[in-house]
């Protein structure tokens, strides 16, 4: 069993933290992924577990740190690549033979010879064992890899992204290697960049954002909100097609130029409707899409090394009205009937109204709450809708104001004048 509590490290001064406060726990008899993108902290995470950069955090392993372990090979088998090898690092000189390579492991290790004649069989390199390093592939390697760090038969796995750059046909060994591996009571902690390897490898999935834990699910959950199964569907006809669908309760939307993405109805339940109304599809399969992650909050170094502060955002500055004098908010008072006066709201300018529509996220795709599409007509027939211009009444007085200074730079242009509100206080 893996613990790991309260990793962080924090590169330089200045510098937001690589990893902060990572704690979460690897369980034996299961797989746990790592998920993120490139940057997000996954290969330091495991290079502060295994000791090899200074930071803070402590990591047991099966109770002990990795520097206390007896015989930490025969405890851990460790896939890293070394910083700025990337996955394509080879698993050892170019010029050595792979089953000379693996005997001088195992001679380090303190195992005996036949060890590494069994690993290359259970990783399928026995017929190569006698080639040249600078032969094999970039699957070879990896294998070869990782029957190095079986040598000492330890129970548990460290690997940083083991199956990137590989061959479909290798990363689906690997997997199926992996999972027995857990299956038998083994401990894997494994990194990746894809949802979809993480769904399909992993029992438990903990995701990283700029060095910060954002979620940790079982693989189950972690299926129903990151990943939204739906069809692809292309063919001539797709706005019948469309009618059809929804009719059935199915949601749809556009998918490029002659296609629709629908959810709710299986492949071969829409390939029956299409065939019953005489509907031509030219190609009709499922697929997966990826629901956008979670996100954390990025703090900011305090300057010293292993320190962090937390960002605290600053409060909004005051209105001001258009002499620069600052505005003080209107507290309204009771009536002579002791209620108050009804309130109004403020007008906003469009760069204001803007602004406040860009951080509204849109419901994920395929979620219980996303409202089913319905108005089919709209998805192939509706044309643009022709955009309104504001008229000059709409405009605050700081639009005017720019028009003004616009209509000096342009003679033959007339400024258009302010609107009398000398009492305005409404802010952008």
């Amino acid at each position: 069993m893996i613990q790991i509590t309260g990793l962080t490290k924090v590169r330089g001064k200045g510098a937001p933290p690589a990893v902060l406060d990572l704690t979460f726990d690897a369980r034996p008899g299961m797989v746990t992924a790592l998920l993120g993108p490139e940057g997000a902290g996954k290969s330091t995470a495991l290079r502060l577990m295994l000791e090899l950069e200074r930071g803070q955090g402590v990591t047991l392993f099966d109770g002990r740190t990795y520097r206390r372990l007896r015989r930490p090979e025969r405890e851990v088998g460790v896939l890293l690549p070394a910083p700025g090898e990337g996955p394509a690092a080879l698993a050892g000189h170019p010029g050595r033979k792979a089953r000379s390579h693996l005997r001088m492991l195992a001679a380090a290790v303190g195992v005996p010879a036949r060890r590494a004649d069994d690993l290359l069989e259970q990783t399928r390199l026995a017929a190569v064992a006698g080639q040249r390093l600078r032969a094999f592939s970039p699957g070879m390697h990896r294998r070869l890899a990782l029957a190095a760090a079986l040598l000492g038969d330890p129970g548990t796995l460290v690997l940083d992204a083991p199956t990137e750059g590989l061959s479909p046909r290798n990363v689906e060994w690997f997997h199926c290697f992996l999972r027995s591996f857990g299956v038998a009571g083994g401990t894997v902690l494994v990194t990746t960049r894809t949802p979809q390897e993480a769904a399909q490898l992993a029992d438990r999935v903990i995701t990283l954002d700029r060095g910060r834990m954002v979620a940790d699910q079982h693989v189950a959950e972690f299926r129903r909100t990151r990943l939204c199964p739906e069809v692809s569907v292309r063919g001539p006809q797709m706005a019948r097609l469309a009618d059809v669908l929804v009719s059935q309760g199915a949601q749809v939307r556009r998918d490029g130029g002659a296609g629709l993405a629908v959810v709710g109805v299986g492949r071969s339940e829409i390939g029956e409707l299409a065939y019953r109304h005489g509907i031509l599809l030219h190609e009709l399969a499922d697929r997966v899409v990826e629901q956008p992650a979670p996100t954390a909050a990025l703090p900011v170094s305090s300057g010293r090394s292993g320190h962090v502060r937390v960002y605290v955002q600053p409060a909004p500055e005051r209105g001001v009205d258009r002499a620069g004098a600052p505005v003080e908010p209107v507290v309204p008072r009771p009536q002579e009937d002791g209620t108050l006066p009804a309130r109004t709201l403020p007008v906003l300018s469009a760069a204001t109204a803007l602004s406040a529509l860009a951080v509204v996220e849109p419901e994920p795709y395929g979620s219980a709450d996303a409202t089913p599409t319905v108005a089919v007509d709209r998805l192939f027939r509706d044309g643009p809708v022709a955009s309104r211009r504001p008229a000059s009444d709409d405009l605050l007085a700081d639009d005017t104001m720019r028009l003004g200074s616009l209509g000096r730079l342009m003679p033959n242009a007339a400024p258009a004048a302010a609107p009398a509100t000398p009492d305005d206080h409404r802010s952008e």
